[in-house]
């Protein structure tokens, strides 16, 4: 099964599409590029992430959608749009919270051709992995007992390699 994530802006707009089980090993060039844009002007009219493909997404993934949003909102007075989420990505947004901070959608947006396929040549670092889990655990408390022990290996991680 084709894992990708292909990215595209046009005309200011943000363009993401989801394919296949996606994972922390896709995020980290995903998370560069798209923090970066979003910090640059002008700024991003809207931002569309495409997950009719999508059979799966990991707590990362999950939780960098939420970075996006919060980055988002600084700049715009609308959440980020999901498209035709699929029903196993729509239960997993449900359990960890992040359907009442986002926009839904089944309408037919045309997305750009020729997206760019996104290979992570980056490594999946702890403090991505802290950040995006950080995001999540601001949702809710569930979410904090769901990601505490996980939250707790990371940051001893983090002291560690700060010490280094």
């Amino acid at each position: 099964m084709e894992e990708a994530l292909f990215l595209k802006e046009v005309d200011n707009d943000i363009y993401i599409r989801a394919i296949g089980h996606i994972t922390a090993a896709l995020c980290p060039e995903l998370r560069t590029r798209v923090f970066g844009r979003l910090e640059a002007k002008p700024p991003v009219d809207d931002m569309y992430i495409d997950l009719g493909q999508c059979s799966y997404m990991d707590s990362t993934f999950m939780g960098l959608l939420v970075g996006f949003n919060k980055r988002f909102l600084r700049f715009s007075e609308r959440p980020i749009t999901l498209i035709h989420t699929s029903g196993e990505c729509l239960s997993l947004l449900k359990t960890i919270g992040i359907l009442k901070l986002v926009i839904l959608s089944d309408e037919d947006l045309p997305f750009p051709p020729a997206m760019e396929n996104l290979v992570s040549t980056e490594p999946t670092t702890v403090d991505l992995l802290l950040d995006v889990h950080e995001n999540l655990m601001e949702i809710s408390e569930d979410n904090r007992r769901r990601f505490s022990t996980l939250h707790a290996i990371l940051r001893s991680q983090k002291r560690k390699d700060d010490q280094a």
